[in-house]
């Protein structure tokens, strides 16, 4: 009998395809495992062993990201590795080495998450001082002070269109209606893209669902997969836009030839004209100034500020609403402010009103100092970096975690490692004591000082103010006249909460409850 016959005695013939691949699956952990060994003394401080590819995800999305962050800051200090979503990254705990990096000083912007990066493409201007400085001057001009102003009557019909169906219906499911507020305020009032009569708009909202959706995940476009479902939505988005906006891209790149194809240049005709600028044309400067002129990068933008307009908004809405909807004190403070506002400003919110409302904005901020709407941003040092004294090599990915920068606010945590997670962010445990807007209303000196969710120094994010306005905006609506109350009470704990916070499905639910006297708003 041949030696390689099926009937061979040594078993080898009997291994099917499942066996082949589990025994080179444990080979490749196996590999990894020794190499991390054998190099372990050349690495940065972190985990000697992470399951290949998915690293830490998994435990992200399985357990508490507060507590493993600070279990992790507690074991190997201010700087550490993390493996997620297909790339590694350096937390770094430490502001002041934080600082330079953030202003591009040995750095540059870079999201290393290869899904966001298929999606969105690689249209860093941040990474172009002489591009980012006049793009930031527009965009600045259009989301703070007189622009924002000039936005917030647009930014109001729509929340009260959304406020009055809540109020026929006495209910409301914030996630889901976080999602769709977010994508009408970003089409409708803030981006500027005039789709109207154009597409068909649900359709347009189905696919841009479809397109967020793939951001944040493993690089894998499997069939059927989000990543999939996005690069088609994708595709499908640019083509229909491409044609719709042919015109507009021709009469912006004959501008921007007169402005001799100068970003500044290009900035000071914008503002120095008497027509309106919008969030996507604001867009258009800086993809052009990079070089990014055709048609197809043109409908991009459409998509970029989309995005940039309707995910911020829906999770700082999501986050504020879901913590408020369990601290019935925190709302009944909100309406005492509002009866002030009132009677000094009318029933109406209009701008100015909206800048004296201390307390809920004192909410907002504290709402996502607990639960950041970001996970913060990315830096890919471009020179080697000491911080402390370790030295984080050229190519490092740093990790601005808004969460752990948050989390030991030297002012808010006393240095105690010796418990499971610092009392200002143990919202599980005690949320009456660990969620307290009157932080940010006392003695400046007293106020928390990492606040990370937007940013930090002149790479801050540009739309900052204008989710701080509608956030407060919405709720001063709605606590004028009800109560929040959950139907699930549970709701929190039972949320994912990487790499966004996201209610178990069917526990989003929450109840209007009619106050005795109610304000008014118009």
């Amino acid at each position: 009998m041949d030696k390689n016959s099926p009937g061979d005695s040594d078993g080898s013939s009997s291994r099917g395809p499942l066996a082949w691949v589990a025994t080179a699956a444990a080979g490749i952990v196996l590999l990894s495992f020794l190499v991390k060994t054998l190099l372990g003394r050349k690495r940065l401080p972190g985990p000697l062993f992470t399951v290949p590819i998915f690293g830490d995800s998994i435990e992200l999305l399985t357990s508490d990201p507060a507590r493993l962050l600070f279990n992790r800051f507690k074991r190997y200090g201010k700087v550490f590795r993390m493996h997620l979503l297909g790339c590694e990254a350096v937390v770094v705990a430490d502001p002041e080495a934080l600082r330079p990096i953030l202003g591009n000083d040995g750095a540059l912007f870079e999201i290393p998450v290869q899904s966001f990066r298929w999606l969105m493409g690689s249209y860093y201007v941040q990474n172009r001082k002489d591009i980012h400085t006049p793009w930031r001057k527009l965009f600045l001009n259009l989301l703070t002070g007189g622009g924002l102003k000039e936005m917030l009557p647009r930014v109001r019909k729509i929340m009260e269109e959304h406020v009055q169906q809540w109020e026929r219906d006495g209910r409301v499911e914030i996630f889901e209606e976080a999602r769709l507020m977010g994508l009408d305020l970003a089409i409708f009032a803030i981006t500027g893209v005039h789709l109207e009569g154009l597409v068909d708009l649900d359709w347009f909202k189905e696919q841009m669902e479809l397109f967020l959706g793939g951001l944040w995940g493993l690089p894998f476009a499997l069939p059927g997969g989000k990543l999939s479902k996005g690069l088609a939505a994708k595709e499908r988005l640019l083509e229909a836009l491409m044609p719709l906006l042919k015109d507009r891209h021709e009469a912006f790149c004959a501008e921007f030839e007169t402005a001799g194809r100068d970003a500044t240049q290009m900035v000071n005709r914008l503002l120095e004209s008497k027509e309106p600028v919008t969030v996507q044309k604001a867009q258009m400067v800086g993809f052009h100034s990079m070089g990014c002129d055709s048609l197809r990068d043109t409908a991009q933008s459409v998509l970029h500020s989309v995005m940039a307009a309707a995910d911020t908004t829906r999770f700082s809405l999501f986050n504020c609403w879901a913590l408020l909807a369990q601290l019935p004190r925190v709302q009944d403070k909100i309406f005492e402010e509002q009866k002030k506002v009132v009677a000094e400003y009318g029933p109406e919110v209009i701008f100015s009103a909206l800048s004296n409302m201390p307390y809920l904005e004192a909410t907002f901020k504290e709402a996502l100092r607990l639960f950041p709407s970001t996970a913060g941003g990315f830096r890919k040092l471009t020179r080697d970096k000491k911080v402390g004294d370790l030295t984080l090599p050229a190519g490092t990915t740093v990790w601005v975690h808004a969460l752990m920068l948050q989390m030991v606010d030297p002012v808010l945590w006393d240095g105690d490692t010796s418990v499971d997670l610092p009392p200002h962010m143990d919202w599980r445990n005690n949320l009456e004591a660990a969620f307290r807007p009157e932080r940010w209303l006392g003695d400046e000196k007293q106020r928390p000082r990492n606040f990370y969710v937007f940013g930090n120094g002149a790479h801050q994010c540009a739309g900052m103010q204008l989710v701080i306005l509608e956030v407060k905006l919405l709720l001063a609506l709605v606590l004028r006249k009800y109560r929040l109350r959950p139907e699930t009470p549970d709701m929190l704990r039972r949320c994912e909460v990487f790499p966004f916070v996201v209610p178990a499905r069917g526990t989003d639910g929450m109840l209007l409850v009619p106050r005795e006297e109610p304000l008014p708003w118009h």
